[in-house]
């Protein structure tokens, strides 16, 4: 019958892939972390050697003789190029370009190790302590992979995972912790992940239903605000507004910020259609009237 292989990223985000098995129960694992399928796949030598090559390299760029441009970055002028990396590399996860992501992959690499040699320079820690600590996390937080545990169902599993990242923090540590999503993230993951994580303490709607009946008074809200003109009261219903999208896009299972970004991109390719279709006939887009415009918009749908 069909089972369930199971990869945690985060609590709010679980990844299911289906199996097929003979057992109703979560296959259990072996602690060792090296399966007998998986042994060949990494060279323990050369990636060792590889990677402590790239802490060599970033550790000379730093030190006395190195480059001036790297020995003045501190962790706060440093942030903005991980950020910068970090898009990057998603979009080249979007265009699906094997040696466009290989390349972003050893860009972030390189930002991380940077960001660690800066506070291993101020013995904070060092990069044993760093991999260390991912290490230790990912194995207390899946037992049924490394320690034998097993689970009846999906949902057992889900709460267990809640239970042990509330078993690493204080009860004061964790309700602080609890909605503490990086304020750096992009607005919309950023709201759908403090929807997600509110709904696990059980603040939610009781149904779509109920959320799509508030959808239509936010917006109902954000129409009054907007023809009386007052800007602060739209950029508060607007955010309302916005805010009870991201919930809809929870409870619908998908990915707000993904959906606005495709969105996005289909508009930019039905608009640079509609300018090629304008060029061809000899038009530019600021010499035609809304109808007209709306026209040759239109000619663009079968192309989004």
């Amino acid at each position: 019958m069909a089972g369930t292989v199971i990869l945690l990223i985060s609590h709010e985000d679980l990844i299911q892939y289906p199996i097929e098995t003979n057992s109703k129960k979560i296959k259990s694992y072996s602690r060792n972390l090296r399966s007998n399928t998986d042994k060949d796949m990494i060279n323990p030598d050369e990636t060792g050697r590889k990677f402590c090559e790239l802490l060599e390299i970033i550790a000379r760029l730093r030190s006395p003789g190195g480059c001036p441009w790297d020995q003045k970055q501190t962790v706060q002028t440093f942030k903005p190029y991980l950020i910068e990396e970090t898009h990057e590399l998603s979009e080249a996860l979007d265009n699906d370009d094997p040696n466009q992501i290989r390349e972003e992959l050893g860009d972030l690499f390189f930002q991380l190790g940077f960001i660690n040699q800066l506070y291993e320079e101020r013995d904070i820690f060092s990069i044993e302590d760093v991999l260390q600590s991912i290490i230790d996390k990912m194995i207390r937080r899946h037992p049924h992979v490394f320690e034998g545990k097993t689970f009846e169902s999906y949902d057992e599993m889900s709460r267990n995972w809640a239970r042990v990242k509330e078993k690493e923090k204080s009860k004061k540590e964790h309700k602080m912790y609890e909605l503490d999503v990086p304020k750096s993230l992009p607005a919309l993951i950023r709201g759908q992940k403090v929807a997600s994580r509110a709904a696990r303490t059980g603040f939610d709607w009781p149904d779509l239903r109920a959320l799509v009946e508030n959808l239509s008074e936010d917006f109902r809200i954000l129409t009054d605000d907007a023809l009386e003109g007052n800007k602060e009261e739209i950029e508060q219903s607007l955010g309302d507004l916005l805010f009870s999208l991201v919930n809809l896009a929870r409870k619908c299972e998908v990915n707000g910020e993904e959906c606005l970004k495709r969105a996005t991109d289909r508009f930019i390719t039905r608009f640079k259609l509609m300018e090629e279709i304008l060029s061809a006939n000899n038009l530019a887009i600021d010499e035609l009237d809304q109808e007209s415009q709306r026209k040759f918009w239109a000619q663009t749908d079968n192309h989004s």
